[in-house]
């Protein structure tokens, strides 16, 4: 029970109490007031009634029809229940009576109210000689009267005097504890790792002090969250940047291209060029620095612009004089559409110093790739495709020739479209689960990846088909498919992510199917986690904020996949609030290598203050599975922790 309810009852109870107190006084005192009132006007009737009957006492052997006629006469004209005239033996004279009746007054009033009549007396006398006693009691029905119309407006100032009271108290309470409420707020934020700032200080001296070392206190988790995360970019700058265009280096290649191939999907496949500027050493000494690097900087503004229309696309400095794209989802074609607007651009921007230098030139190699590559071939293919190219002693880029094998199918749309549909309607889509364990062998969950089955049975892996779902319009009704799956497999006990596309959740048709979804599961607790890559996530935040909103709103887990630190502030954590974070090996190790442990040691810093778990991923042996170990990290995913499996 909160604070405020607390205060508020135990003073509605006193100020209730107390109010109810003085409204019992004043009408027990109404009540004794009426009493006297009727024993006096039962006196004085009796005292003068008396009076006149002593005047008029008949005779011996005389009747009363005298006095008779005077206590008529007083029973008829006033209020009385009773008039009764006996002698002093207590003999009965005269009796008038009346019995008591009133109306509009309930029985349980007059039942329970204990109103006393009271009963006057006076003595009737002769000269010296006693007569009798004259007793005069008058009706309750008026005291009654008096009475309910005093308790009723009692009750009605006892409801509008609580009503104010309990109203004043209320507004009153609410402005003294609403910086109270403030530092409730805070404490919830923080757990929440939001970070809120009371600008409004009570007056009140104790919440004055509470609120002022509650800022003092957000600000400091505030400013460590902010100087480790600024660490963690600023390491991250020197361990995968070159300094001099601000590309990514060797390492960052390494590391992208193997979290590339890892994910399992339409970007595991596509297209890598390495190129080379011959003799590059030699035309510095000729041309000098400056003008080389000039022409280095602006060859490296020219990667980003020829490649800004590809997802995912990595541009790198491998070293001085060499260069690369890694083209995620990119053909052939469409790659050398890229290669060739690059080098006209490139042409263009050439100053005429280097254009004096006929050995300057640019070679280039491209080749393949696909999730079944291993790193150095497809570097071995480059390497070989660039050599043929160097061999033109010119301005070229050569393309690796291609080994057609069975995941390249040349199909029609149509064909296609008949493909996917049957798939969706026939349970041809199916889920690959790769488990991620701790180093105890527990399994934290496991990840689904995108596999479609034809009707003989051939299972093909989503770089194959997921192109085609684009063309042909049909990714929302894979994704909803998937996410069906997904739910019938939870269902059975499987804790399973699925990875969620930027173009499902832009769609608000697809999230209100996904809401009505989750509704009617509430009840089955079930563990299914949502992730995306951190690609998607940058580049589409405020959709994704939303959508982490929802789902953790139903209890399941939101996670970011294929990590990495760009240029965007690492404060989209914060927002997100992930469950966990997914990166390749390589991203942990290099960090906790290169950068002495301190590096890694901010990350871990940042990463425990917002309460995400790291899970590192495409782990393929026993000495990558140790030297995540001493870092440490325990949750790994990866060949080597187990393959995909249907």
């Amino acid at each position: 029970m909160t604070l405020f309810k607390q205060i508020a009852i135990v003073f509605s109870m006193f100020i209730i109490l107390i109010i109810a107190s003085v409204m019992y006084l004043n009408f027990t005192s109404a009540n004794q007031f009426i009493q006297n009132q009727l024993y006096a006007t039962s006196e004085d009737t009796a005292t003068s009634l008396g009076l006149s009957l002593s005047m008029n006492i008949p005779s011996e052997g005389e009747n009363l029809a005298t006095m008779e006629t005077i206590i008529n006469a007083i029973f008829d004209r006033g209020y009385y229940e009773s008039i009764i005239l006996t002698d002093m033996e207590g003999h009965t004279l005269i009796e008038n009576k009346n019995s008591v009746k009133v109306k509009n007054i309930p029985d349980w009033f007059i039942r329970d109210i204990d109103l006393q009549i009271p009963t006057a007396k006076s003595q009737i006398s002769s000269g010296w000689m006693p007569y009798g006693i004259i007793s005069v009691k008058l009706h309750g029905g008026h005291a009654y009267t008096q009475l309910w119309n005093i308790f009723v407006e009692i009750l009605q100032t006892f409801a509008v005097l609580v009503s104010t009271v309990l109203a004043i108290l209320y507004f009153l309470l609410k402005f003294i504890l609403k910086s109270l409420k403030g530092v409730e707020d805070q404490a919830i934020a923080i757990t929440n790792n939001d970070f809120i700032i009371q600008e409004t200080i009570p007056f009140t001296t104790e919440f004055k002090n509470v609120v002022k070392g509650m800022n003092k206190m957000v600000k400091k988790v505030k400013d460590i969250f902010e100087h480790e995360a600024l660490m963690v970019q600023k390491y991250n700058d020197l361990l995968y940047n070159d300094q001099d265009t601000g590309m990514g280096n060797r390492k960052f290649f390494s590391l992208r291209l193997s979290s590339l191939l890892n994910q399992q999907d339409a970007k595991s496949g596509g297209t890598i060029v390495i190129f080379v500027l011959n003799n590059f050493f030699e035309t510095k000494k000729i041309v000098g620095y400056k003008i080389l690097s000039n022409y280095v900087n602006r060859l490296a503004e020219l990667f980003y612009e020829t490649t800004n229309e590809v997802e995912e696309r990595v541009v790198t400095r491998l070293k001085d004089s060499e260069f690369s794209m890694i083209l995620p989802e990119t053909n052939y074609e469409k790659a050398e559409k890229i290669v060739d607007d690059f080098l006209k651009e490139a042409d263009k921007a050439l100053p005429d110093e280097l254009r004096k230098i006929s050995e300057f030139y640019i070679s280039g190699g491209a080749t393949y790739f696909d999730e079944k590559d291993k790193q150095k071939d497809i570097l071995a293919r480059a390497d070989f495709a660039l050599s043929t190219a160097k061999m033109k002693s010119e301005t070229n880029v050569h393309f690796h020739k291609i080994i057609n094998d069975e995941s390249l199918m040349e199909l029609g749309q149509e064909e296609w479209y008949r493909l996917i549909t049957t798939a969706i309607k026939k349970d041809g889509i199916k889920l690959a689960l790769q488990a991620v364990k701790d180093d105890n062998g527990k399994i934290y969950h496991n990840e689904a990846y995108l596999r479609m089955s034809n009707e003989t049975g051939t299972i093909y892996p989503a770089r194959v088909f997921m192109p085609m779902l684009t063309a042909l319009n049909l990714i929302d009704e894979v994704d909803k498919k998937v996410i069906d799956v997904a739910l019938k497999l939870a269902q059975r006990g499987t804790n399973i992510a699925i990875n969620i596309t930027a173009s499902f959740i832009k769609n608000s048709e697809n999230i209100y199917w996904l809401e009505d979804i989750f509704k009617k599961s509430t009840t089955l607790n079930l563990k299914i986690a949502f992730e995306s890559s951190n690609y998607a996530i940058v580049h589409n935040l405020d959709n994704y904020n939303n959508f982490s909103k929802l789902i953790q709103k139903y209890n399941y887990e939101f996670g970011i996949d294929n990590f990495s630190i760009t240029d965007t502030s690492l404060s989209y954590l914060q927002e997100l609030k992930p469950a966990y974070i997914k990166a390749n090996k390589s991203f942990y190790i290099d960090m906790y290598d290169e950068g002495k442990n301190s590096s890694y040691e901010s990350f871990n810093i940042l990463t425990k203050s917002l309460d995400i778990k790291v899970i590192a991923t495409a782990v393929e042996n026993q000495e990558e599975s140790d030297s995540l170990k001493e870092i440490p990290i325990s949750l790994m995913q990866g060949a080597f922790i187990e393959e995909p499996t249907l």
